[in-house]
């Protein structure tokens, strides 16, 4: 009679440990999907930093005219219309 207890314990224990085995194999996959999107997100954080400092520099040689001779005022439209373009390019970007 007490062995019979002992195996049906035993097979309890073995269908807790499969269920707590099911929850971990689930919640490791969800961590290494999370990790995968972190590490996109850091990426993409760079690069829009990056692309932030170029754009910042951009602005900055417009607003004091520094270009290589001087800058007319054609070069100034012209470079400001590349760097409306590039916003708009990089917030179409953003937006994907």
């Amino acid at each position: 009679m007490e062995t019979e207890a002992f195996k049906a314990e035993i097979a309890r224990l073995e269908n807790v440990a499969a269920a707590y085995r099911a929850v971990f194999e689930r919640e490791r996959e969800r961590a290494d999907r999370l990790a995968v999107e972190l590490l996109q997100a850091a990426a993409e954080t760079a690069a829009a930093n990056a692309w932030a400092a170029r754009l910042e520099d951009e602005v900055a040689d417009l607003r004091t005219g520094r270009q290589a001779g001087g800058a007319t005022a054609g070069q100034a439209a012209r470079r400001l219309g590349h760097l409306a373009a590039a916003i708009v390019g990089a917030d179409r970007a953003a937006r994907r």
